[in-house]
């Protein structure tokens, strides 16, 4: 996986979706920014690999809308996961956000994350 892990020194980070959380729905929601056109999309995770709750589910049933396949959970997420990668989607995993300050207007907002 494209992870970088920048452990717990304060980093200054741009782009212009971030999203939080690397579950089925960050995993989504990232890929979902970039197909409308977002070229910059970052996904924050506090784990080390994405997936969340879904890497416990190893039963069928998932994928069956997006994917038109059955799959366990963990191989749903690793084909969500692929789908951010090609998306050029940067993973920024074992990440904790500490404080979020956000400085501007809607439409021109800068967000300043100490991770």
């Amino acid at each position: 996986m494209n992870e970088l892990n920048i452990g717990s020194v304060d980093q200054h980070l741009s782009a212009d979706v971030v999203v939080v959380g690397g579950g089925p729905a960050g995993m989504a929601a990232a890929v979902a920014a970039y197909d409308a056109g977002v070229k910059d999309v970052v996904i924050l995770d506090r784990e080390c690999q994405l997936g969340g709750i879904l890497m416990q589910c190893i039963h069928n049933g998932f994928g069956l809308h997006t994917f038109k396949q059955e799959l366990t959970g963990p191989e749903y997420a690793g084909r969500m996961a692929h789908a951010a990668r090609k998306a050029n989607v940067q993973i920024l995993a074992g990440q904790e956000i500490q404080t979020v300050n956000v400085v501007g207007v809607v439409g021109n907002q800068e967000m300043v994350i100490r991770i």
